[in-house]
């Protein structure tokens, strides 16, 4: 649980980074590498597309936020116990990983999108599993790593 918890600590500031430009409508300096051309002038021009945006960003900053926080609350109890809001938390890495890499497909965002995307898939895998082996040995009484 360790490792998922490290694992989602670069959105903690990778989000509130980008939710704040987003909110500033501002324009990233690599935000050609990130997405095309027409879709970074979609965003700048349209409020339902920064509104989607800022939804997405603070998303992604309470997601991490709650694995950080799960695993600092699993040194001190069984994971079982919170196995549920992991499973959720998973869900959602699921969908939104699914998401990003639909818009890499769909030409939308670039090739560094469709990796993060990839990556919340895997992340999203692991944590379910680790979710259901804690919860198994929640379940036998023993207590969750």
């Amino acid at each position: 649980m360790a490792a998922l918890a490290l694992m989602s600590t670069p959105w903690l500031v990778l989000a509130p980074l980008n939710l704040v430009k987003v909110l500033l409508n501002k324009r990233s300096p690599i935000a050609h590498k990130i997405v095309h051309p027409v879709s970074e002038k979609c965003q700048s021009e349209c409020g339902i597309a920064r509104m989607w945006a800022t939804c997405f960003w603070a998303a992604q900053f309470f997601l991490a936020a709650i694995l950080v926080a799960v695993w600092a609350r699993s040194k001190a109890r069984p994971l079982g116990a919170m196995a549920d809001v992991v499973c959720i938390v998973a869900a959602a890495k699921l969908v939104i990983g699914s998401l990003l890499v639909f818009n890499y497909v769909t030409d939308v965002v670039r090739e560094p999108v469709a990796i993060g995307g990839a990556y919340e898939i895997m992340c999203a895998l692991v944590l379910l599993r680790s979710a259901l082996a804690d919860a198994s040995q929640a379940g036998d009484g023993k207590k969750g790593v």
